[in-house]
């Protein structure tokens, strides 16, 4: 008989021996143990047992799904007009898609009862309470199209479609830099600040990316000494156990408005990636709504190329 409940501090060990099962899982990293799990997933102040629903039958779970929230509009607490099921895992066989079913139903119900209106399918960054860095590469887009298992557990259970998710990649290998005249202009007028562990720009940052090795680029105007914009990138090594090559997923890119199609956020990403590179970084990985086309033109001109795809669902 499957029993259906809330997570307990001694399910740690079943949640590990559950992972070792689903290593076939495209985009899920394939190897945790009790310390990664504890450090970045259980012991988040905002972690509640409650929502992680869990089902376990003779003493071996065998699927969980878990629910959090995103953050309020200033990144200084939690919003639970919105939930989010950051992931939802049932080992494969015959009635996979009933237990898949009970849990959503438990996950969801837990969002309800803290006031969710709307419930999304696998986080949006920056709004990934957990597992960033356990799923989909450097920003836990949505759900890969990949994992046909849960994208179908998630459809069926009347989530929508909502906007698809590009996964592009770098390898910085022999990277140089665009020198056309626009860049030439961009590079008289401005330079580039690099800073290594800087200060989270939020409480929210600090909750999801404090722990991690992290640098951010700043690009200014040498004459006003104004900010123009900046990048930050974070090491996505620590979550897995079985990726040892040095990468870094980019985040947080932001040009100022007036500052916009002149160039500027090509000459602060080329620069911040010539950095990485003499840092002795292998690749990079860069994410975007398909619908976010300036942001997708300016990493293929840099060399970016597509290699996943994923999908953002919501529940109404």
């Amino acid at each position: 008989m499957i029993e259906y409940r809330a997570f307990l501090n001694t399910d740690l060990p079943l949640i590990v021996d559950l992972w070792s099962r689903l290593s076939s899982v495209e985009g899920l990293v394939s190897s945790v143990d009790v310390t990664i799990l504890e450090k970045h997933i259980f012991s988040k102040i905002y972690f509640d047992r409650f929502g992680f629903c869990v089902a376990v039958e003779n003493g071996q779970m065998i699927g969980f799904a878990h629910a959090g929230f995103p953050p309020n509009q200033d990144l200084t607490d939690l919003d639970k007009q919105s939930g989010i099921i950051s992931q939802l895992r049932v080992v494969p066989r015959e009635d996979s898609a009933e237990i898949g079913r009970r849990l959503l139903e438990n996950a969801t119900a837990y969002c309800r009862a803290e006031g969710a209106q709307a419930i999304h399918a696998g986080c949006r960054f920056p709004y990934s309470p957990f597992y960033l860095g356990f799923y989909g590469g450097s920003r836990h887009p949505g759900v890969l199209d990949s994992d046909e298992t849960m994208m179908n557990m998630f459809a069926e259970f009347g989530f929508a479609v909502d906007d698809q998710v590009i996964i592009m990649q770098r390898s910085l290998e022999g990277f140089r830099t665009i020198t056309d005249r626009q860049q030439m202009t961009v590079r008289r007028k401005y330079l580039i600040n690099a800073s290594t562990y800087p200060i989270e720009n939020s409480w929210w940052e600090s909750c999801t990316l404090g722990t991690a090795d992290r640098e951010r680029f700043t690009v200014i105007d040498k004459r006003s000494k104004a900010v123009g914009g900046s990048v930050s990138y974070w090491d996505l090594r620590p979550q897995s156990l079985s990726n040892p090559q040095p990468s870094r997923g980019l985040y947080g890119l932001q040009i100022g408005p007036d500052l916009r199609r002149s160039g500027l956020a090509t000459y602060l990403v080329g620069e911040s990636l010539k950095h990485l590179v003499a840092s002795g970084i292998a690749a990079v990985e860069a994410q975007t709504k398909a619908s976010d086309e300036a942001s997708l033109k300016l990493f293929t001109k840099l060399g970016f190329e597509k290699v996943a795809t994923s999908t953002l669902m919501t529940l109404g």
